[in-house]
């Protein structure tokens, strides 16, 4: 699911209207210009891509460390497991945000739509597929949480130095 919403925001929403939706963030140009921050800046996409691109080094780090000495450091594995607990909610809440942004274009231009009537007699909405696409996380976003809570468990053990202790030990 994670993967999928990643293709789907990079492919179906920020790539194809980068023009659009990357130079506008909820903050105007003119509260940004206040602000004094350049008009190219969008904290939607840079959060976007920040939780990303950290999320991807804290996992491929952790297995290159498992790989190079069979069990990682502490610190990695700690890593591995705590980090999502920022990273994923600031991920989905910036990718909801590029779509938010991006549903008045996708709209506007009936972007990859096929309207009725038609030789194959077939209706197709990429809009409403995006609102039901962002409608599947609501209750996506805590199942998936709650299973990456529960490796945390598993793994790092109940929070106590117990727990620590269990997760050194493996």
């Amino acid at each position: 699911m994670q993967v999928a919403s990643r293709i789907w925001c990079l492919w179906g929403i920020v790539l194809p209207l980068a023009k659009q939706i990357i130079p506008y963030g909820l903050l105007s140009h003119s509260l940004q210009a206040q602000l004094g921050l350049p008009s190219w800046l969008n904290i939607n996409f840079i959060s976007l891509m920040t939780a990303w691109g950290c999320s991807e080094v804290i996992r491929y780090g952790f297995f290159a460390l498992k790989e190079a000495f069979g069990t990682p450091p502490y610190f990695a594995t700690w890593l591995r497991y705590s980090g999502f607990m920022l990273l994923y909610p600031v991920g989905v809440a910036s990718e909801l945000t590029m779509a938010w942004l991006a549903l008045p274009h996708i709209k506007k231009r009936n972007m990859w739509s096929v309207d009725m009537p038609n030789k194959w007699n077939f209706g197709f909405s990429y809009y409403y597929l995006c609102i039901l696409i962002m409608l599947t996380y609501i209750p996506g976003l805590p199942q998936l949480y709650g299973y990456m809570l529960t490796q945390r468990r598993k793994v790092l053990g109940g929070g106590g130095s117990t727990g620590a202790r269990k997760a050194k030990a493996n």
